[in-house]
């Protein structure tokens, strides 16, 4: 895929966030010059988030050895990971793969080393725009 064509799939990327209490649909740009026109408060972790743009697999690049997880008693993968990827579903640890920012947090905070981590396939996985 060329620049331009990388460019032209960001910018028709479309989104929506929740600009005073009210919907707007909107692209990844768009989303923060809005909110800067309007004199809107600073982002928000989770107005960031929403920039994001996620190029889902049907395979998870997130494996978790629940015997490993089931020892642990601090769980800080539930807390650790910006995206909430992680929650206790039946006593079991789920990793929801599809929201994953591919910051590695998760790995490092792991101290009983339960979650094996790779990068997504090639063309999926996550793709920042500016800022």
């Amino acid at each position: 895929m060329s620049l331009v064509e990388n460019v032209e799939n960001v910018e028709n990327h479309k989104s929506s966030l929740a600009l005073n209490g009210r919907e707007v649909e909107t692209k990844p740009y768009q989303a923060r010059q809005t909110l800067a026109s309007k004199g809107a408060r600073k982002l928000t972790l989770e107005d960031k988030l929403f920039l994001v743009k996620i190029t889902k697999d049907k395979i998870s690049h997130i494996n978790i050895d629940q015997t490993k997880c089931r020892e642990c008693t601090t769980k800080v993968c539930l807390t650790v990971c910006p995206a909430n990827t992680y929650e206790e579903m039946n006593g079991e640890i789920k990793a929801n793969y599809e929201n994953c920012l591919e910051c590695g947090s998760c790995r490092l905070a792991c101290k009983k080393g339960a979650i094996d981590w790779e990068n997504p396939r090639g063309g999926f996985g996550v793709t920042y725009s500016n800022g």
